[in-house]
């Protein structure tokens, strides 16, 4: 096993979950970890601010361009270590 895998099981057995979020105006992803309890909505809030957005309503959309329910938590979204990100605005603006 490696020490990749020995983080990312301590980080599930802690209810962790690392993404890595890409954001329209900038060309280099972050990578977040999250709680899995936390909700979509308040981590691509966290996300946003880390890419320099405010206000809107920023929410997080998959690769295949599916938009994740602000009010559910990331776990109930499905939401899946290093699994990719887009920063989206449900309101526009992002």
């Amino acid at each position: 096993m490696t020490i990749e895998t020995d983080q990312d099981d301590l980080a599930t057995k802690r209810g962790e979950v690392t993404v890595i979020v890409y954001a329209p105006r900038t060309p280099e992803s972050q990578t977040f970890t999250f709680q899995r309890n936390e909700r979509v909505g308040d981590a691509a809030r966290t996300a946003a601010a880390a890419f320099g957005y405010e206000g809107g309503n920023p929410s997080f959309a998959t690769e295949k361009n599916v938009v994740l329910d602000r009010t559910k938590s990331l776990e109930a979204e499905h939401v899946h270590d290093h699994q990719s990100l887009n920063l989206v605005d449900v309101g526009g603006g992002v």
